[in-house]
C-alpha cells in the first residue's frame, strides 16, 4: 500500500498543501508545531475517520476556517484508489473514488495505517480505556464489520446506563426493563470480547518477536486478555471461549451484577471494562517496567500492529511521529531497520536524522508554518 499524492486544506495548522510522493520513505523535518504531525494525522484520519488526539471536529479544522478537507490517491492490491474526507463542525463525510460513503464506519479497511507517536507509552502505562481504543482501531482495520458491532454495543450500553440512572420508575420496574436490554448487550458484547481477544493474542505473538529483537532477547514479553465479564484471562487463542459461551457468560454476569449496577448507576461488567495484562520477564509492565522497557514494548506492539494489518504482502502505511528522539543509538538503528524493511513510511524529525542512511531511497521534506517543500541534508533546519 502506497500513497501517491495527498491534498490537505485547512486541517489543523495546514492551510493548503498538495504533495506527490516518490517511492521510498518520506522524511518530514522541521521545528515543533509547524505541521509535521498534522500531516500524519490527516492520513490517519482517512484510514480511521478519527484522530489519535481528539474526538472534536472543530479541533481538526484550522482556526477561522469553516471546514477541512483531506484527499489521497493510493495504490492498494494493484489498483489505484482515491479517498477523500471533509469535516465541518457537525459531520465527517468521506468519498471513495467519488462515491459518498453512507457512514463514516464504511471507511475502514480501504487505506490501512499504523500511527507511531510518543503517546504510545500510554499503551503500557496509561488507563485501560486507552488500550481498548488502540486495540479496537487496529482490529477494525482488519475486520471493518466490527465497527458497527462496537457502535451498536456502545448504543445499547448508553441506554442501559441511562435506565440505571433514572429515578422516574420503581426499582422493580426498572429491573424488568433492564432484563429486556441485557440479552442484546450480551450478544453484542460477546462479539466484541471474542474478536478483540483473538486480535490481542495474535498481536502479542508478533510483538514478542519484535521485542526480543529490539532488546537482544534480554527479557521475555508475555500477556493476556482480561475479561471483566467472565472474570478470566486468556494468554492463548485456544483458550478464548466460543461466541455462544461468551454470550451466556456475559448474560449471567449482567444478571448477577444488577443490584450492584443499580447502586453504582452504571454497568460494571462487559467489554467496556476489559483490559490486557502485559508482562516483561514475568512481571507486570504497568508496575515494574523501566521507561526504556516501556518504550521498547510500545514500539514492538505497534510493529506487530503493522504485521497484522498486512494483507496479501501489502503492508499498511506507517506514520512515525518523532518517536526516535529519546532512543539510544542502538535502539534507534534497530527500529529504523524494521521500518526500512516494510512498506511506505512517513517519518517526522526535528532535525535530519543521523541514521538517515538506513532509510534508503528516502525523500526529504522541509516543514515550516504548515508549508511543505522538498529539501536536502544541507538545509539549515534548526532544532525545536
Amino acid at each position: 500500500m502506497r500513497i501517491l499524492s495527498l491534498t490537505v486544506q485547512n486541517f489543523r495548522n495546514i492551510e493548503a498543501a498538495s504533495l506527490e510522493f516518490p517511492p521510498g520513505p518520506q522524511l518530514f523535518v522541521g521545528k515543533n508545531a509547524q505541521g509535521k504531525t498534522s500531516l500524519l494525522e490527516a492520513v490517519y484520519f482517512l484510514a480511521t475517520a478519527t484522530s489519535h488526539r481528539t474526538h472534536r471536529n472543530n479541533e481538526l479544522i484550522r482556526k477561522e476556517a469553516p471546514a477541512a478537507f483531506v484527499s489521497a490517491v493510493f495504490e492498494s492490491a494493484g489498483s489505484q484508489v482515491t479517498l477523500s474526507g471533509g469535516i465541518d463542525d457537525k459531520v465527517r463525510q468521506f468519498r471513495l473514488d467519488g462515491r459518498q460513503l453512507p457512514r463514516s464506519s464504511d471507511l475502514y479497511g480501504h487505506l490501512r495505517a499504523v500511527f507511531f507517536s510518543p503517546e504510545d507509552l500510554e499503551i503500557v502505562s496509561g488507563p485501560p480505556a486507552h488500550r481498548r481504543r488502540f486495540l479496537d482501531l487496529g482490529m477494525c482495520q482488519i475486520q471493518p464489520g466490527m465497527v458497527r458491532v462496537l457502535l451498536d454495543y456502545r448504543r445499547v450500553l448508553r441506554q442501559r446506563n441511562a435506565l440505571l440512572k433514572t429515578r422516574t420508575s420503581p426499582e422493580e420496574a426498572r429491573k424488568h426493563t433492564l432484563a429486556t436490554w441485557d440479552p442484546q448487550l450480551a450478544k453484542l458484547g460477546a462479539q466484541v470480547v471474542h474478536h478483540r481477544a483473538v486480535y490481542v493474542l495474535h498481536l502479542l505473538e508478533s510483538a514478542r518477536q519484535h521485542y526480543s529483537w529490539i532488546t537482544d532477547a534480554m527479557e521475555d514479553l508475555s500477556g493476556e486478555y482480561q475479561s471483566s465479564g467472565t472474570k478470566n484471562g486468556w494468554s492463548e487463542i485456544s483458550q478464548v471461549p466460543s461466541l455462544a459461551d461468551l454470550e451466556e457468560a456475559l448474560a449471567s454476569a449482567l444478571r448477577k451484577s444488577l443490584d450492584h449496577d443499580l447502586a453504582m448507576k452504571s454497568t460494571t461488567t462487559g467489554p467496556h471494562r476489559d483490559d490486557i495484562n502485559l508482562q516483561i520477564g514475568g512481571r507486570s509492565a504497568f508496575r515494574y517496567a523501566s521507561q526504556g522497557q516501556r518504550r521498547s514494548l510500545a514500539l514492538s506492539i505497534k510493529l506487530a500492529e503493522g504485521d497484522l494489518l498486512t494483507e496479501d504482502h501489502d503492508p499498511p502505511v506507517l506514520l512515525v511521529d518523532d518517536v526516535t528522539h529519546e532512543m539510544d543509538a542502538g535502539r534507534c538503528r534497530k527500529f529504523l531497520e524494521k521500518i526500512a524493511e516494510r512498506g511506505q513510511a512517513f517519518l517526522t524529525f526535528t532535525e535530519v536524522p543521523r541514521e538517515r542512511a538506513m532509510l534508503q531511497g528516502e525523500t526529504l521534506w522541509c516543514v515550516e508554518s504548515g508549508a511543505f517543500r522538498p529539501g536536502s541534508a544541507s538545509d539549515p533546519i534548526p532544532l525545536a
